[in-house]
């Protein structure tokens, strides 16, 4: 985590909040905190019905942002449309729809993992679930290092729809939108 260079996770939060344009009490799932900037972008632009579930596995990244490093983003834990869960994110998703969008900044992609436990997630289980998790209409928005084709193939093969965003034409990080297809 670094404070020197915040635009794809500024970004992340935007794009998110963007797409949520049209739902008047969006439901939002954010796996990470981390520094609090996705954060702040996303409650930023969010309607202040909004309800946003960080769920953060590291206590002392959650202890950091609040005494050290909450300045920095604005404070973003301050805000009475967020709660904070200590744990894997993983166990927020329940299989049915409780969720417009679940934005994922735990790892740096699909395939460049910082847990290797957060594997599951991206595999095809994994995937099902996070799908399952999201209210009709709904999207999964995750923070990528670089473009992984194998992940893209997984989803394709899943009947999900992906879409790339860049913060920025030249190279950098991704910003992968995933949806279930619409039923024809």
């Amino acid at each position: 985590m670094t404070n020197e260079d915040t635009g794809s996770e500024r970004a992340l939060g935007r794009l998110t909040a963007h797409l949520l344009r049209d739902v008047r009490r969006p439901r939002i799932l954010v796996g990470g905190l981390g520094m609090g900037f996705t954060l702040r972008a996303l409650l930023d632009r969010l309607p202040r019905h909004a309800r946003v579930v960080v769920a953060e596995l590291l206590p002392a990244v959650a202890r950091w942002n609040r005494r050290r490093l909450g300045h920095l983003s604005g404070h973003p834990m301050n805000d009475g449309r967020v709660e904070l869960r200590i744990g894997d994110v993983a166990r927020l998703l329940r299989g049915r729809p409780a969720w417009h969008a679940i934005v994922l900044d735990v790892d740096n992609g699909p395939e460049w993992l910082v847990q290797r436990r957060n594997g599951a997630l991206y595999q095809e289980g994994g995937l099902v679930r996070l799908v399952e998790s999201l209210f009709p209409g709904g999207f999964l928005v995750l923070w990528s290092a670089e473009r992984h084709p194998r992940f893209e193939q997984r989803l394709s093969s899943l009947g999900l729809r992906s879409r790339r965003f860049r913060d920025s034409p030249a190279a950098g990080p991704i910003l992968y939108v995933v949806s279930s297809r619409p039923r024809t």
